[in-house]
């Protein structure tokens, strides 16, 4: 087994020893840990920097470098897997360079170097951004320990907000906010690792809610979201809910298989997730005698300190949206733009799987079930 972790986050935020603990913890549980030290931190020390070749220049470079470097622990990590469960840890991924730059001058580097950003996205298990202490924890916020950091608190929130935007429209993007102490903070970051890493499980508490369309109001841009269209495919009737996904960002396309199984509290239990090629995801279609399957557009955005996702289904008027929380008693705060008809959560009518049963038996779906 082989997982990669991006720790991202706004300054101050507490990767450092975020990331001290990552290693110790996971080692105590038998794992190889591998740490991929921030390459923009680098190449400072080293005396490259923006002086010298300039913002966009350098974010160049810092993506060059970071992909070489994950790529030399990549070939390492494969070598010794057969033997040992291992967990790369980067601390910040190849998408942070787009929010020093923004959307259009990260395009023209993708476009440079032949890469596309949904392939970048999906090269990693997981995205953790922990939260600047300039956002909640303005006390602790300090530049000092730091000589690289130089944002007063509104520079830090800012550049925070735009680092989760960055990252918006990844498959399993985890926030970690300041709401409550510091420990507790880490102790959050943890579970969310080891959910990933099925220690001991992985279940998922995710609000649901059901989108009037006419009466909102929908402000989205390549800034501050993410627009990912999705065909997801379920395949047979088993104890288990067998999903094929397929992501298309930019008309380019990544594919996962999903295997899950429902708790008594309707959270998830998550089986199998694995990233698999075109090739492999088109064998297991073609072989598959029952398959019900759904288009929709997600668009994913960050607002009140809380991730969202909003899909609009394909050919339908119906729009769900989702939130993960910690707790599922924990309060939602809803972005006032948009109007909310009842919450659907524990309803298994909005389920994926059953919307994908009902539209491929009636050809349409009007707004409620």
């Amino acid at each position: 087994m082989i997982k990669r972790i991006a720790l991202t986050g706004g300054p101050c935020a507490g990767k450092t020893t975020a990331l001290s603990n990552i290693e110790e913890k996971l080692t105590e549980k038998g794992y190889v840990v591998f740490i991929i030290p921030e390459s923009a931190t680098e190449l400072m020390k080293s005396g490259i920097n923006i002086s010298l070749v300039g913002l966009v220049k350098f974010q160049e470079i810092i993506l060059k470098y970071q992909l070489q470097k994950e790529k030399i622990y990549d070939e390492v990590a494969k070598l010794i897997h057969r033997n040992k469960k291992v967990v790369i840890i980067h601390d910040r991924g190849v998408i942070d360079n787009k929010a020093y730059i923004g959307q259009k001058k990260f395009n023209q580097i993708l476009r440079k170097l032949d890469l596309k950003e949904i392939n970048l996205m999906d090269r990693y298990d997981m995205v953790i951004h922990l939260v600047t202490a300039a956002d909640g924890k303005e006390e602790y916020y300090t530049v000092e320990n730091n000589k690289h950091r130089r944002e007063t608190v509104d520079e830090a929130k800012e550049l925070d907000k735009k680092t989760i935007n960055a990252w918006a429209g990844h498959n399993n993007l985890k926030i970690i906010d300041n709401s409550t102490n510091f420990e507790d903070k880490i102790n959050r970051m943890m579970d969310c690792i080891y959910n990933l890493l099925k220690e001991p499980t992985s279940l998922r508490f995710q609000r649901k809610f059901l989108v009037d369309l006419n009466n909102s109001k929908f402000s989205f841009n390549e800034d501050n979201s993410t627009k990912i269209d999705i065909v997801q495919t379920y395949l047979g009737n088993t104890d288990y809910e067998k999903r094929l996904r397929k992501r298309i960002f930019d008309g380019e396309a990544t594919y996962f298989l999903t295997v899950q199984s429902e708790q008594n509290d309707l959270s998830k239990k998550v089986i199998t997730n694995q990233k698999i090629s075109e090739k492999e995801y088109q064998k297991i279609i073609d072989i598959s005698d029952t398959k019900y399957e759904i288009n929709k557009t997600r668009y994913t955005f960050s607002e009140n300190k809380q991730y969202f996702r909003l899909d609009i289904f394909s050919k339908t008027s119906l729009a769900l949206l989702e939130v993960d929380v910690k707790d599922k008693n924990d309060v939602v705060n809803i972005p006032s733009n948009i109007k909310i008809i009842k919450e659907v959560s524990n309803d298994i009518n909005y389920r994926n799987i059953n919307i994908a049963k009902k539209i491929n038996k009636d050809k349409s779906l009007k707004l409620t079930l």
